[in-house]
């Protein structure tokens, strides 16, 4: 397994035989065991699989397979404007301010009902983010990750080294998956997670 930077490209090697090659988008935190299962059966018919993940920390029990590579999204989208704004109105820009008040009140009596806000700032950011923001982000949030494949992740290179097979395989992914099929139309894409056999799908016309 290698895990690759957002700028880095594979090269195939001169005059070696061309493997299938496989992208498998899959934006969950924790990858279903049905999408793990599906990347172990695509290794095993001898394709060359390319995870775009949010993390990849939980795919660690594919760790010795050498054709599978990771690329990740999750510090790309912390830095999103949209993410960024965020915890600047919610998280970071309360507490500055109440460590500015706790600075000028000093130590002792004085100090005590600035935790006390400080700890109600904590409790109000963590359920904002939660149950307000997430559930707005959520309806575009596929959009955000489409748009950050295509300007963080030029290592993958699509143009150059074809992909024979796309498969979205969460809710997540599909937009993404979607602009990547019309952009790359002779290429095989899907949701399902038991799309058919790679010889089968490299045998159509």
């Amino acid at each position: 397994m290698t895990f690759v930077d957002q700028h880095e490209a594979q090269a195939v090697e001169p005059g070696a035989a061309r493997k299938p090659r496989v992208l498998l988008l899959a934006f969950n935190r924790k990858p279903h065991e049905r999408v793990v299962a599906l990347a172990e059966r695509l290794l095993d018919e001898g394709a060359r699989v390319d995870v775009v993940v949010l993390s990849d920390k939980n795919w660690a029990e594919l760790a010795d397979r050498p054709d599978l590579r990771f690329f990740t999204l999750d510090e790309a989208e912390k830095r999103h404007p949209v993410m960024r704004a965020e915890r600047i109105v919610v998280t970071n820009g309360p507490r500055r301010a109440l460590n500015g008040l706790s600075r000028l009140s000093g130590e002792g009596a004085a100090s005590r009902p600035i935790e006390g806000l400080r700890r109600g700032q904590q409790r109000v950011s963590k359920a904002f983010h939660k149950r307000v923001f997430m559930k707005v982000y959520q309806n575009f949030r596929p959009l955000v990750l489409a748009r950050l494949f295509d300007k963080r992740l030029t290592g993958i290179d699509l143009e150059h080294d074809p992909a024979d097979l796309i498969v979205a395989s969460d809710a997540l992914s599909i937009t993404l998956g979607w602009r990547l099929a019309r952009r790359f139309p002779h290429t095989a894409a899907t949701t399902s997670l038991v799309p058919p056999p790679l010889a089968e799908i490299l045998a159509r016309p």
